[in-house]
């Protein structure tokens, strides 16, 4: 895995005609990344998904739209044979890494101003930046596979 990418390939065997499999997924996928509120365009088989992240002025929206981490990303899906389809998906993890190393950055301030030493609240702020990141990347995967299961 990527430092800045999350991509995961699954094969999956069909009882239909694959053609009308596929058709009928990229209609599926994309009502599902509308109500995810991203915007979607198809290029022959691949489908590109981006997530705007919109300012708005009521109280507490902007935060909440801030850390939506899911905001980039393409679903392609290949026909192998006529019983089988793979299904590729990759999604960006820059959102993901900017957050881990800003909540890292602030750790680490904290614990500066709060009389630790310079290499200790180093230390403590590059713990959450990496701890910040695992849990970023789980709710990623965990998020982008929901979308992906829930439009079979």
């Amino acid at each position: 895995m990527s430092l800045l990418k999350y991509s995961n390939t699954e094969e999956k065997t069909i009882h239909v005609n694959s053609d009308v499999y596929i058709d009928s997924f990229k209609k599926k996928i994309q009502e599902t990344l509308r109500d995810f509120e991203a915007q979607s365009e198809i290029e022959n088989d691949t489908i590109k998904f981006k997530r705007i992240v919109r300012s708005t002025t009521h109280s507490g929206q902007n935060k909440i739209e801030a850390m939506k981490l899911v905001r980039e990303g393409l679903i392609r899906i290949e026909r192998i044979d006529s019983t089988k389809i793979r299904i590729f998906w990759e999604v960006k993890l820059d959102a993901v890494l900017f957050l881990s190393v800003s909540i890292g950055l602030l750790i680490g301030l904290i614990a500066g101003f709060a009389g630790s030493m310079i290499l200790i609240s180093t230390i403590i702020g590059l713990l959450f930046s990496a701890i910040m990141y695992f849990v970023g990347c789980s709710i990623v995967k965990s998020k982008i596979n929901e979308l992906i299961t829930s439009s079979y």
